[in-house]
C-alpha cells in the first residue's frame, strides 16, 4: 500500500472528491492509503507540495504558473466554477459603498485577490480606491466581518449560506462577474509525478470515479458531505445543488480551456505572470484517466 498526503485548502465542497474516493474504498482499491490535510490556506498548499510535506495539492493554478522555482506542475483540474459570493458587514447596500473600505481575500496574489478586483472594477472601483488585505480562509474573514471589523470579502458555502441566512448582505455572486475561472488544480511536484506516475494514475483514477459518483448518488453524497464538512444537511444540501448545477467538477478531472485562459488574463493583468511566461509548460495532462 502507497502512502500519499494530499494538502486541501480548507473543508470546502471541491475536495469532496477526495473524501468520497476514501469513503468509498476506491483508494484503497487501488492500492493507495491516502491521507487527506486541511492545511488553511492557498499559500500552505503550495509550499507544502513544493517542499514535499504532500504529494499532491489541492491548490491553485496561479501558485504553480507564477512561481519562479518552475518545480510544480498542474496534472489536472478541479473547481471550474465559482461558489464565491460577495458578503458584507451590515451597513454595505452595494459594491460602490465598498470605495474606501477593507474587502478580505485568502492571498493578495491568488484566487480571491484578482476575482474581488475584477468584480470591484465592473463596478467603477479601483484598486487604490478600497484595500485588499489577505485574511486566509473564509471563516476567518467571516469573523471579521460579524465583528465589523472588514467590510467585505469573497464567501464560499457554507459560510455565504451562514451570511445570507443572518442578514448580511450579498452584493452579488462572482461566477456573474466571471463565469469561468479555473479556480482550484490537483498540482504536484514535477519530479515527483516522474517518479511516481503510475501511483499519480491510481489517484486521479480513484478521484475520476469518485466525482462521477457524487453526480449520481445525491442523497447519499449530501450526506457524506454534511460528515466531511463538519456542516448541517440543509447547508449541505445548497452546497450539493450547487455542484451538481453548476458542473463545476468535471468526473474526466479536465482544465477547462476558457477558465485557464481567464486566470492568464488576469494574472497578467495583475503583473504577477510576465507576457513571455510559458505557462503552458507548468501543465501535464498525461497521467489523467483515459
Amino acid at each position: 500500500m502507497t502512502q500519499l498526503a494530499v494538502g486541501l485548502v480548507a473543508p470546502i465542497f471541491n475536495n469532496m472528491p477526495v473524501w468520497a474516493a476514501g469513503h468509498l474504498g476506491l483508494f484503497a482499491d487501488a492500492g493507495l492509503a491516502v491521507t487527506a490535510n486541511v492545511l488553511y490556506g492557498v499559500q500552505n498548499v503550495t509550499r507544502a507540495t513544493q517542499d514535499g510535506s504532500v504529494e499532491i495539492g489541492i491548490g491553485t493554478p496561479e501558485g504553480v504558473l507564477s512561481s519562479p522555482e518552475g518545480t510544480l506542475t498542474i496534472v489536472a483540474g478541479n473547481a471550474r466554477k465559482l461558489a464565491n459570493g460577495l458578503i458584507a458587514r451590515r451597513g454595505i447596500a452595494s459594491v460602490p459603498d465598498l470605495h474606501g473600505g477593507t474587502v478580505g481575500v485568502s492571498h493578495l496574489s491568488e484566487g480571491t485577490a484578482l476575482l474581488a478586483t475584477e468584480m470591484l472594477g465592473a463596478h467603477g472601483l479601483q484598486p487604490g480606491e478600497y484595500q485588499l488585505k489577505a485574511i486566509g480562509v473564509a471563516s476567518a474573514r467571516w469573523e471579521l466581518i460579524q465583528r465589523g471589523e472588514l467590510d467585505a470579502g469573497l464567501q464560499t458555502p457554507p459560510h455565504k449560506y451562514i451570511a445570507e441566512d443572518d442578514g448580511y448582505p450579498n452584493l452579488g455572486e462572482i461566477s456573474d462577474y466571471v463565469p469561468d475561472y479555473q479556480f482550484t488544480t490537483l498540482n504536484v511536484r514535477e519530479e515527483w509525478a516522474d517518479q511516481h506516475g503510475d501511483e499519480l494514475r491510481a489517484f486521479l483514477g480513484a478521484l475520476s470515479h469518485a466525482t462521477q459518483w457524487l453526480y449520481d448518488e445525491p442523497a447519499a453524497a449530501t450526506e457524506l458531505a454534511t460528515r466531511a464538512l463538519g456542516t448541517t444537511p440543509d447547508y449541505a444540501r445548497r452546497d450539493y445543488e450547487h455542484f451538481a448545477s453548476s458542473r463545476s467538477l468535471t468526473p474526466g478531472l479536465a482544465l477547462s480551456d476558457a477558465g485557464m485562459a481567464k486566470v492568464v488574463e488576469v494574472m497578467r493583468r495583475a503583473g504577477t505572470l510576465s507576457e513571455a511566461a510559458d505557462w503552458q509548460h507548468r501543465i501535464d495532462l498525461s497521467f489523467l484517466p483515459r
